[in-house]
C-alpha cells in the first residue's frame, strides 16, 4: 500500500474543511433566508449552493471516473463534466427565478428578524475572510491550483456576503434594498453557472491544455539531456485528469536505455504537474540511417586512447558508403570527462587505440549503445579507412550496396 505524502494529506484536509464550511454556511442562510424572507438571503444561499454541489460532483464523479472498465478502458472522467453542465442550468434558473421574484413578483416582500440576518451574514463574512485567506496561504506554500481555485472560491462568497449585508442593513434602516442586493448576488450566480458550463463545454469537446500548462510540460522535456526536440505535445482534459500524447526526438540510444528515458521524463512529468493520468509517449532517433563514429585523437591526428585524447572528430557514414567529417571537438585527457561526451554526442562507435579502464565509463557507453572500437592504426585516416572499407562489406554481406 502507497502511503499519502505529508503535502497530499494537508491538501486533502483543506479540501475537506471547505466542503465543511461551504455545507454549514449554505444550510444557515437556507434557514434563515426561510425565517427573515430575504430574497438577497435566498440568492446567496443559492450562490454557496453552487460551490458546494460543484465540490460535492467533483468528489463523487472522481471516484466513479476512476473505475475503468473493459467498455471504458479510458475511464469516465467525463461524467464530471457532464453533472456540471446539468448543474448549470439548474443555476441559470435559479438565478433567473431571483430576478423575477425581485422585480416582476405581485407581493411585494417583507423581511422580518433583519437584525439575525445580519448577525449570520457577519459570521458568514468573517469565516469565509479567514478561511480564505488561510487556504490562499496553504495553496501557496503547498503548490497547489485546486486549492487555490478554492479559495478564491470562497473569497468571491465573501464579496457576496457584503452586497447582502448592504441591502440588509438598508431594509432595516427603511430602505428596500433587499431585492436590489438579491439581484447583485443573482448575477454572481450566474456568472458561476457560466463558468461550471463553459468549463463542462470545453472538456466534452476536448479543448488543449492551457498554455502556460504545455510551456512547463516543455520545459521539464527538454531539462532531460536525451532529448533532441519536441516534435508535437497534444493534452486534453477529462474530469478532473490530463492526458498527454508527446512525439519526442531522442539521441540514439540501447532499446533499454531509451524505455528507460522515456519512463524517467514520463515520471518528471506526473511529479510537477497534478492531475496526469497518462502519458503516451512516441519517440524517435535523431539518426534512423548511417553511423556516426567518433575518432579519439591528439593535435596531429594520431588515434589515442580515452586518457589521452584532446579532440574527438566526429564522421557521418550514409547508407551508400558516403562521409562527411564534422569539426573537430576540443576535449581535456581525462577518461571519465571524455567518456560522460561520448555518451551524450548521439554516436554509435567511438574510435580508440584502447578500451576505456574505468567501469563507469564503459557502463555509460554501453548505456548509450555505444560501441567501443579499438584499432591499431596509427591515424585518422587510416583508422577512418578500417571503419569504411569494414562498413562497406558489411553492407554486401547483408546486400544492401
Amino acid at each position: 500500500m502507497v502511503e499519502k505524502s505529508t503535502d497530499q494529506i494537508l491538501k486533502e484536509r483543506w479540501a475537506l474543511g471547505s466542503l465543511v464550511l461551504n455545507s454549514t454556511l449554505t444550510v444557515l442562510k437556507f434557514v434563515f433566508a426561510i425565517i427573515t424572507g430575504s430574497l438577497a438571503l435566498m440568492a446567496e444561499a443559492i450562490h454557496s449552493f453552487s460551490d458546494l454541489i460543484a465540490s460535492v460532483i467533483s468528489l463523487i464523479s472522481v471516484k466513479l471516473a476512476a473505475k475503468k472498465t473493459k467498455e471504458y478502458p479510458y475511464g469516465l472522467y467525463k461524467i464530471e463534466n457532464i453533472a456540471s453542465i446539468i448543474i448549470s442550468f439548474f443555476l441559470f434558473f435559479a438565478a433567473y427565478e431571483i430576478i423575477r421574484e425581485a422585480f416582476f413578483s405581485e407581493e411585494e416582500r417583507v423581511v422580518q428578524h433583519t437584525e439575525l440576518a445580519i448577525l449570520i451574514m457577519f459570521l458568514a463574512m468573517v469565516a469565509t475572510f479567514v478561511y480564505s485567506r488561510l487556504e490562499l496561504k496553504a495553496a501557496k506554500k503547498l503548490n497547489s491550483p485546486a486549492l487555490m481555485a478554492d479559495a478564491q472560491h470562497i473569497w468571491a462568497d465573501f464579496l457576496s456576503s457584503m452586497i447582502v449585508i448592504v441591502g440588509l442593513v438598508g431594509t432595516y434602516f427603511g430602505y428596500n434594498l433587499d431585492k436590489y442586493a438579491a439581484s447583485v448576488v443573482a448575477l454572481f450566480v450566474f456568472y458561476s453557472g457560466w463558468e461550471i458550463f463553459s468549463s463542462g463545454l470545453k472538456v466534452l469537446l476536448d479543448v488543449s491544455l492551457e498554455k502556460d500548462e504545455i510551456e512547463k510540460i516543455k520545459k521539464i522535456i527538454y531539462s532531460h539531456p536525451a532529448v533532441v526536440d519536441i516534435r508535437h505535445i497534444r493534452g486534453r482534459v477529462a474530469g478532473s485528469f490530463k492526458f498527454l500524447d508527446i512525439e519526442l526526438l531522442l539521441h540514439n540510444y540501447s532499446l533499454r536505455e531509451t524505455h528507460r528515458i522515456v519512463d524517467d521524463i514520463e515520471r518528471r512529468i506526473k511529479e510537477e504537474i497534478p492531475n496526469i493520468d497518462s502519458v503516451f509517449i512516441h519517440y524517435e532517433p535523431v539518426r534512423q540511417e548511417g553511423l556516426r563514429i567518433a575518432f579519439l585523437t591528439d593535435e596531429e591526428k594520431k588515434i589515442k586512447d580515452f586518457k589521452n585524447a584532446t579532440k574527438v572528430i566526429t564522421v557521418d557514414i550514409s547508407e551508400e558508403g558516403d562521409t562527411q567529417i564534422n569539426a573537430p571537438l576540443e576535449v581535456e585527457p581525462d577518461e571519465k570527462e571524455i567518456g560522460e561526451i561520448l555518451s551524450k554526442i548521439n554516436i554509435d562507435i567511438v574510435v580508440a587505440s584502447h578500451h576505456p579502464e574505468e567501469f563507469e565509463v564503459r557502463w555509460n557507453l554501453a548505456r548509450a549503445g555505444v560501441m567501443v572500437w579499438e584499432t591499431d592504426k596509427q591515424t585518422f585516416d587510416e583508422a577512418l579507412g578500417e571503419i569504411i572499407n569494414s562498413y562497406k562489406e558489411f553492407k554486401k554481406r547483408k546486400g544492401e550496396l
